[in-house]
């Protein structure tokens, strides 16, 4: 006697063969080579993208920096003048301390995950 376990399985089995069996196309490998390839192609470029504007951000904060500390500090150069008005900033030596702190943790943690990130895709 069979049990509802072989049953169910042998239904299964039937509707398995009752599957038409199909051999791709002759092309079908050279289609799924040129898809892939355009993908990485695509991502290729994604990443390009993203290194250009990682270069911006870094190229715009190195040039806002120091016009920050000109617009902030008077500034002496030979054959030029800059009479800005000197502000003063005092900070609280512990304040530093723990955003210096928060944002190194903050470094690390990018840093650990994009570790991470490019151990997975390896494996």
């Amino acid at each position: 006697m069979k049990t509802n376990k072989n049953l169910s399985e042998d239904k299964l089995q039937e509707l398995f063969n009752k599957i038409p069996v199909e051999e791709p196309t002759p092309d079908f490998m050279e289609n799924l080579l040129l898809r892939i390839e355009k993908e990485a192609l695509r991502e290729k470029k994604r990443q390009q993208w993203i290194t250009a504007g990682q270069i911006a951000a870094s190229l715009s904060g190195i040039l806002i920096l120091p016009a920050l500390a000109v617009y902030l500090c008077t500034i002496f150069l030979p054959g030029f003048s800059f009479s800005f008005p000197k502000i003063h900033l005092h900070f609280d030596p512990k304040l530093v301390a723990i955003g210096f702190s928060i944002l190194m943790l903050l470094i690390l943690d990018t840093l650990f995950r994009m570790h991470a990130a490019n151990r997975s895709k390896r494996d």
